[in-house]
Formats: C-alpha cells, sequence, structure tokens
C-alpha cells in the first residue's frame, strides 16, 4: 500500500474527464474541518475582477419613540453601511505520483479518491485554522476567576459554567443578534471536556428540533450551542533551548543561575526569548553557556521575586507554562470570512501534461488550491474566554 505521507505515491489518477466529480469530493471531505466557516458573513471570492473581497457591517437603528402622528409621513431613516475590504491570500499544496495513467477508466480509481480525502482533511484544516487565527485576536477577552491576562492564569483556571453565563451576559448587553435564535461557542475539544459532564448539559441528538446542528455540535447550554474542534487556538510557548521548563538555582537583580546545563548553542538560542517568571514576564537580554548551577541568564529587569527551585517557564501560556485555549463565544455578524463552495477546488494533472518537462509520461499530480480571508467585523458581538483546561 502506499504510504500517503510520501512526496511522491505510487497509484494511478484518473482522466480529466472525472474533474468535477473530484472537486465535489473534496468539497464535502474539506467542509467537515470548516467550524469557524459556518458563523462568518460570507463574501464571495470575485472572478475576473480582481481579488478584493467585502463584508457590510449595518450600524443598528435608534429606536423609534416618537408616536405616529396621523397624516404625517415621519422622515425616516439613513442606515449607515460600513464597508470591510481585504486581499484574500492563496493557499494550496498536492502530491505526486509515478505509476502509469489509465486512459480507460469509466470511474475515479478508489486510490486517488482516498488521496483527495487526504487533500482534502489538509485543505479543511488549513481554511479552518487561518479564521480561527483572526478570531483568536479579538481584543474582548474574559478570563476565570477575576485574572487579568494569560501569563497570570493558574491551574485552577478552567472554564466553568459560570463563566459561560457571564460571556452571556456581555454579549446581551452588547445586543449582539443571534445565529438562529442562539449563540455559539467554538470550543477545543479539551475544554469541551471540562463542561459536558454538567447535568444542564444537552446532547444534540436529544433536540425536538435537529434541523439546525452545525458540524462539530456537541450540545447546548445557556441559550449557547457548543461546536467543538480542535483547530481553536492555543497559545503555548515554544520549548526553552529544548526545555519545557528551566529551573532557579540562584537569583539576584538581572542575573539567574539556572539548574539546568547550557551549551553555547542553547545560550545562543535563548537570547530576547520572553518567559514567565511567578506570573510575571521577563526578557533574556544574554545567556551563558554552562554546567548545571553555573548556567546563567541576565534578564531586561529586574527580578520581583525569585527564589531556589521556582521554575521558568516559556512566554506564550499560563503562569505556570502550561498552554491556554481560546474559546470563542459570538453572535451573528461578528466576523466574515470567504466562501469555500466554487473557491476550493482539486487540481489534477494527468501524466505526461508537463510536456517537456516529463518526456517519458512519468508523473501525475493531485492537489487542491483555493484563496482565503477572515476579518472580524464587530468586537463586540463576540467574547474570548482564555483559559487552562484540566487536561494538563
Amino acid at each position: 500500500m502506499a504510504d500517503l505521507n510520501l512526496n511522491k505515491t505510487t497509484g494511478q489518477l484518473v482522466q480529466p474527464l472525472f474533474q468535477p466529480v473530484l472537486n465535489r469530493h473534496i468539497l464535502v471531505a474539506a467542509k467537515k474541518n470548516l467550524v469557524h466557516q459556518q458563523f462568518g458573513q460570507i463574501a464571495q471570492i470575485p472572478k475576473g475582477q480582481g481579488k478584493v473581497v467585502s463584508w457590510d457591517k449595518l450600524s443598528p437603528l435608534p429606536k423609534a419613540k416618537t408616536p405616529l402622528v396621523e397624516g404625517v409621513t415621519p422622515d425616516g431613516r439613513a442606515i449607515h453601511i460600513s464597508r470591510i475590504t481585504a486581499v484574500p491570500t492563496q493557499h494550496g499544496d498536492y502530491i505526486a505520483t509515478t505509476d502509469e495513467f489509465d486512459f480507460f477508466a469509466h470511474d475515479p480509481d478508489p486510490r486517488v479518491l482516498r488521496l483527495n480525502e487526504v487533500l482534502a482533511n489538509q485543505a479543511g484544516e488549513t481554511l479552518d485554522s487561518l479564521t480561527a487565527d483572526v478570531l483568536a485576536t479579538a481584543k474582548n477577552v474574559q478570563f476565570p476567576n477575576g485574572k487579568t491576562s494569560r501569563s497570570a492564569l493558574t491551574d485552577d483556571d478552567v472554564i466553568t459554567v459560570s463563566e459561560i453565563k457571564k460571556a452571556v451576559r456581555t454579549l446581551k448587553g452588547n445586543n449582539a443578534p443571534k445565529i438562529d435564535g442562539k449563540y455559539v461557542c467554538i470550543i477545543h475539544t479539551d475544554i469541551a471536556h471540562d463542561l459536558t459532564d454538567d447535568p444542564d448539559w444537552k446532547h444534540p441528538h436529544q433536540y425536538v428540533d435537529t434541523k439546525q446542528i452545525y458540524e462539530g455540535e456537541i450540545g447546548e447550554l445557556w441559550g449557547v450551542k457548543f461546536v467543538e474542534t480542535t483547530e481553536a487556538k492555543i497559545f503555548r510557548g515554544d520549548a526553552l533551548a529544548g526545555y519545557d521548563e528551566l529551573t532557579i538555582y540562584t537569583a539576584e537583580n538581572k542575573e539567574i543561575v539556572i539548574a539546568e546545563a547550557l551549551t553555547g548553542a542553547q545560550a545562543e538560542a535563548l537570547a530576547s526569548r520572553e518567559i514567565i517568571i511567578y506570573g510575571i514576564k521577563y526578557t533574556i537580554v544574554s545567556a551563558a553557556a554552562g554546567l548545571s548551577g553555573k548556567a546563567t541568564l541576565t534578564l531586561d529587569k529586574n527580578i520581583v521575586f525569585a527564589e531556589g527551585g521556582m521554575k521558568i517557564y516559556p512566554a506564550g501560556g499560563s503562569e505556570t507554562g502550561k498552554p491556554v485555549y481560546s474559546t470563542t463565544i459570538l453572535g451573528a455578524d461578528a466576523y466574515g470570512t470567504t466562501n469555500v463552495k466554487g473557491n476550493l477546488e482539486n487540481i489534477t494533472k494527468a501524466l505526461g501534461s508537463a510536456g517537456s518537462a516529463d518526456p517519458l509520461n512519468q508523473r501525475a499530480t493531485i492537489g487542491w488550491k483555493a484563496h482565503h480571508m477572515a476579518k472580524i467585523l464587530e468586537e463586540l458581538y463576540m467574547v474570548r474566554l482564555e483559559s487552562v483546561s484540566t487536561r494538563y
């Protein structure tokens, strides 16, 4: 059996006759990974008119509290429409094959559909993670237990029902419109695990009306439909010169001696890295190589509090260096994204299609290509909850 992870894969490709079949197949297969795509205002990628896309943002109208007068036509109001534009980026990938092309096939080779499935998963995950990255920049952020920053989160700061209710209260206070009568929460599978034991949780298959079940939907709580995905944003710092954490041996002013040994290359790699000590962020100005208890770090400012045995964590996660998850609760028109149907395409190149670049007709390819863009349209219509998970 061919190894689908190799750069080149042996197997037969299909005739161009079946290109529409592959286009439909890759779209259907990719959609199961397009969780974030479902709730944005969709802008169509223009064909032959440049690649600028736009979304309309309508300002709400004030209450019409003045009584109407019989026979008098009121002045009415003008609606203010803000147009938000962006230039999409293009993404894609392909798999190369090296076997003979079957020109007499009447149906797509099953192996081709398997390759197309792998590509569809890659396409869906790619496009969905691009949207997730944009949503993770939303500024309306809520932290559990009254915390005020990501780096201050501790192991106890997990999402609770109370935090969900606070976020809903915020959205209602901002008059955020609902999506089919509900708000929607896009949640990582690790965070979903922390919530699904709640007795008020409703499984989607217990709904009276199941017509509105979204891709990835797992249930409802306090008027919010929860949709899980592994593509929800996780904030975490990269390892510190190969160490998940460092240990303070001694510390004074801006200087730290660490318990771990550092080579010259490791010390060089630590320069300019941001770290967390006791919930406070510092930057490593320089590091000096040495054996255990001899290697040193010089920081950008005096250490507020540190003692032997305390841990140094890479910045980007919690106070204790654990991953921080972004959970997004939103209403309608909070963000915009671009269409997938009519945009995501399968591209199959038959053996010999490369002309003189493939003189012996030995190579064929199958791949995908799509444009993508996402934009936050209204910050007030979404709340991001940042928390740790009981998984770690």
